[in-house]
């Protein structure tokens, strides 16, 4: 009986081997899919929530500028005061955390390599084994300074950065944070080593963004870098 179920075992065994690479890249897909999609139905949810938040206009007991920005200590009397501004309080705060603890700052779009990817807020191992991530320390999407994003360069055609090397001079890169999309333009792509985190800085005037995976993908010994430029709006 052993004899017979071993050999069959054995095959089974290696089926298993063979297809895992291909079940754990459609995993991986299927959760970057997930994640944009949970990330795009929270900023609906948001937008929801801050229209419904406060229906009415206050026409009857303005609240004064001074007392937004500087609030009298003194005690409030509630039986006066108008209960509508409290009820704006419980807007997209109050909407949960769809990402269990995986938190996503915009979507990342490259139109030349047919790339949309989620960019999920620091660039640990964990995270990039899901997708793109920012790098802690480093710039903010449409703001002065230098927003960097890596990625793994996996053997999958066109997965992750996997094609970023296709990029060139006058690309166009894309981040969508929800409330407002930035466009870049590539400005260089360069060949470093990896203790060059020279490409991680800003000049401290531009609004850069730069994109850091390994090269070559197998056996990696340098890191490949795309640089971008903000394009401003007329």
């Amino acid at each position: 009986m052993i004899k017979k179920t071993l050999p069959i075992l054995c095959i089974f065994l290696g089926v298993a081997i063979f297809l895992y690479p291909a079940v754990k890249d459609r995993y991986e897909i299927y959760r970057q899919q997930q994640m944009m999609d949970q990330w795009t139905e929270a900023l609906k949810r948001i937008d929801q929530a801050s229209e419904t938040a406060d229906p009415k206009p206050h026409t009857l007991n303005p609240v004064p500028v001074s007392a937004v920005v500087a609030p009298d200590p003194a005690p409030v009397d509630v039986t006066s005061a108008d209960p509508q501004p409290q009820s704006s309080n419980a807007g997209p705060e109050s909407v949960p955390d769809p990402f269990q603890g995986k938190p996503i700052e915009g979507i990342l779009t490259i139109e030349k390599i047919k790339l949309k990817l989620p960019i999920i807020t620091d660039a640990t191992v964990s995270h990039l084994k899901l997708s793109v991530a920012s790098i802690a320390g480093t710039g903010k999407p449409g703001a002065v300074g230098n927003y960097a994003i890596a990625g793994h360069r996996n053997l999958t055609y066109g997965k992750n950065f996997n094609r970023l090397d296709e990029v060139d001079k006058g690309d166009l890169i894309e981040v969508d944070t929800g409330k407002q999309q930035y466009r870049y333009e590539v400005q260089e792509k360069l060949y470093v080593l990896p203790e060059d985190v020279w490409v991680l800085k800003g000049n401290g005037k531009d609004r850069e963004i730069t994109l850091i995976t390994c090269h070559p993908m197998e056996n990696p010994t340098h890191r490949l870098i795309v640089k971008g430029k903000l394009i401003e709006k007329p």
